[in-house]
């Protein structure tokens, strides 16, 4: 946008004129919602696709028909104990005496020898890809690695999407990745093999983890400062309300193939959003088409019922009149300017001011993700019942997006960060002394560190997004989200390093959590600023 454009069209202005949080801007926010929620689905459907299962060995002539039980009473001296449990993966030798029918008998196992196990017997009440395709034992590190894959699928994801959310629009990019969703997540579901599912289980992330970026910016850039956090409400609040559809799909189906086939296809009902939703105006205006702009803040100031000053009437009347050959030309010229878009970010990342707050950022992006995602997978194995634990974590999301409501706009983005990680952090190491204590009090604890990681999720997304300016915000947020996935391509591993060491994810957990809560009061508050747009505006804040 030139500097003559940009004072004839203050989109800032206007969007007070209109009303920071309209009827238009609540409408959009609605439907934006719809695609982060299904989107949330499929960010953690690997934990009840790849979820652990109660199995045992199969004994042969002991374990006849088709659907041999999983508790039986040869048990005892077929197969071996590990502490309090029989051992899943070994078994007593079985030495055959082919005088005696009944195979079956205590004489014909010796105890004194133990073998690994080839065939397994599953509990028959829930199907995951670990009774599919025997994934048991020496085979357990590729239910992690699954998790670990979606992760580094969206980490390939966030800078593509970032790149051609600022290149092509944010409404763009949005309805894209709902429709890559869709169709990778239905044909995974036909997996023939655990190959085929972990191609697909990195593909599809790797084209459609930007919706819920895309669809945060593509929301939040046409509200008024004083109302982001509200926008960011009604984002989270649907984001958790996906996750915990997924626990309860999990628990009506428990069957992995139906979960996803029920989950992804209303996914494709979205591509309807083309003529349902606006793109950004902001988006617009930077791309120097002001004249799609103005339409869409004089639609939105006509279903709003907003009077507009003179002046902003007649700024908007001005955009409106522009000539369209002249908007096409000056787009071109636009787009043709990709060698600038790179000059600009590594002019960013030369500014040490803002290098160092892009690292910062990152950190806290990590540990946040690592620990949110992390509680999510560890919910499955608190004492208790796997799905209902699984939706009151998700479930405390909102809370958790309500203090956030209530706080960010009273007491800043950087103290909300600060003190919610700390506390998250303080939570985990509670909860592990409390392994003695009622299984309602183990949950209780755990659910307040989820709470308040929840609330810094939710902060850090409007904080980054607050931080960077127009021209390089969805590159650079997507650059510090890119960093976050570390922390969940890490995540998946925790409930195996749990087996080993019960307490060790708590402990890391809390590390990273209280340590990014730290270094995040090093960086600069941005409540009630303005969007920057340029480069030395964004320098300025806190300055």
């Amino acid at each position: 946008m030139s500097v003559e454009d940009g004072k004839k069209f203050n989109l800032d202005l206007l969007i007070q004129q209109i009303g920071p949080f309209g009827k238009f801007q609540l409408l959009n926010y609605l439907l934006i919602c719809l695609p982060i929620a299904m989107t949330a689905m499929y960010t953690l459907t690997f934990v009840f696709t790849a979820g652990d299962l109660d199995y045992r060995c199969r004994i042969p002539g002991c374990d006849e028909g088709e659907s041999p039980s999983l508790d039986a009473p040869f048990l005892d001296f077929t197969t071996p104990k590990d502490g309090d449990k029989f051992s899943s993966c070994e078994k007593f030798l079985h030495v055959p005496n082919a005088t005696v029918t009944d195979q079956c008998q205590a004489d014909l196992f010796n105890p004194n020898q133990r073998r690994s196990c080839s065939e397994f017997v599953y509990q028959d009440d829930e199907t995951t890809i670990l009774s599919e395709w025997d994934l048991g034992c020496s085979e357990e590190w590729k239910l992690s690695l699954v998790g670990t894959i979606n992760n580094v699928g969206q980490l390939v994801c966030l800078p593509m999407t970032g790149y051609f959310s600022d290149r092509f629009g944010r409404r763009t990019a949005f309805i894209l990745g709902s429709i890559f969703a869709a169709s990778f997540g239905l044909v995974r579901s036909f997996s023939t093999s655990y190959i085929m599912f972990i191609i697909f289980e990195f593909l599809e992330p790797a084209l459609s983890a930007g919706v819920y970026s895309a669809g945060f910016i593509l929301g939040m850039e046409l509200v008024g400062p004083e109302r982001r956090v509200l926008g960011a409400f009604f984002i989270n609040v649907f984001y958790a309300l996906g996750e915990a559809l997924l626990g309860l799909l999990a628990m009506f189906t428990r069957d992995w193939r139906l979960l996803m086939q029920v989950a992804y296809v209303p996914t494709f009902l979205f591509i309807l959003y083309r003529w349902l939703i606006p793109e950004s105006a902001r988006w617009l205006v930077n791309m120097n088409r002001t004249r799609s702009a103005a339409k869409i803040i004089d639609r939105a100031a006509r279903m709003n019922k907003s009077p507009l000053t003179a002046d902003a009437k007649k700024m908007l009347d001005d955009a409106l009149q522009k000539n369209v050959e002249t908007e096409e030309k000056s787009e071109k010229l636009k787009a043709e300017e990709p060698i600038v878009k790179e000059y600009r970010l590594m002019a960013a990342l030369k500014s040490r001011t803002l290098l160092l707050r892009l690292i910062n950022c990152s950190y806290c992006w990590i540990a946040i993700c690592f620990v949110f995602y992390g509680m999510s997978m560890n919910s499955v194995t608190v004492a208790g019942d796997k799905y209902l634990n699984f939706i009151l974590t998700c479930l405390i999301e909102i809370p958790g997006a309500g203090i956030c409501c209530l706080f960010m706009d009273r007491i800043g983005r950087r103290p909300m960060l600060c003190i919610s990680l700390i506390l998250s952090g303080a939570s985990c190491i509670a909860f592990i002394f409390l392994s003695d204590l009622p299984e309602a009090a183990q949950l209780t604890v755990f659910l307040i560190g989820k709470l308040n990681i929840s609330m810094s999720f939710i902060t850090i997304y409007v904080y980054t997004a607050e931080l960077f300016p127009t021209e390089l915000r969805h590159t650079l947020l997507a650059t510090c989200s890119m960093f976050g996935r570390i922390g969940s391509i890490l995540a998946p591993f925790t409930p195996l390093l749990g087996k080993y060491v019960e307490s060790l994810p708590m402990i890391l957990f809390a590390s990273l959590a209280i340590s990014s809560g730290v270094f995040i009061m090093f960086a600069p508050e941005t409540f009630n600023k303005t969007l920057p747009d340029t480069l030395q505006e964004a320098e300025d804040i806190g300055t």
